[in-house]
C-alpha cells in the first residue's frame, strides 16, 4: 500500500491504470494497513502514521481515530508532535493541535505538548 499526498487510489497498479478510489475508500484501505501494521509489522507503524498524516494534512482527526482503534495512539502522540512542530506556521500548528485535542486525555494532550514543544525548539536552534 502507498499513501502520498495527490494520490488517486493507495494501489500503484489500480493508480497507474487510471483507476481511483474515493476519499473514504482511501480512508478505509489506510485504516486497514495501520491494523496490519500494528499486529504484524509493528516497527512500520511509525513511518505510517507520517505518511498518512502528510497524505491526509486536512484530516488529522481521523488518523488519530484510526491510532485510536489500531492500538497506536502512544506511538501516534510522538508521531504526530514531530510532525505538528515541523509545520510552518504558530496558526497551523494550533489548528492541528485542536483537531487532535478532543481525541486525546489529557495527559496524552500534555504528552504531545511536550514533545512538539522539545521537537520545535530542536528544529529552530540550528
Amino acid at each position: 500500500m502507498q499513501c502520498h499526498e495527490g494520490m488517486f487510489c493507495c494501489n500503484r497498479f489500480r493508480e497507474a491504470a487510471g483507476l481511483s478510489c474515493s476519499l473514504g475508500q482511501q480512508m478505509a484501505c489506510a485504516q486497514h494497513e495501520l491494523i496490519r501494521l500494528a499486529e504484524h509489522a509493528p516497527a512500520g507503524v511509525s513511518r505510517f502514521h507520517r505518511a498518512l498524516l502528510e497524505t491526509f494534512p486536512v484530516n488529522p482527526d481521523w488518523v488519530v481515530m484510526a491510532a485510536a482503534h489500531a492500538g497506536t495512539l502512544d506511538v501516534f502522540i510522538r508521531d504526530s508532535a514531530l510532525h505538528c512542530a515541523a509545520l510552518s506556521t504558530k496558526t497551523i500548528r494550533n489548528e492541528f493541535r485542536i483537531r487532535i485535542a478532543g481525541y486525546l486525555s489529557a495527559d496524552q494532550l500534555d504528552q504531545f505538548d511536550q514533545l512538539m514543544s522539545a521537537e520545535w525548539s530542536r528544529l529552530r536552534s540550528t
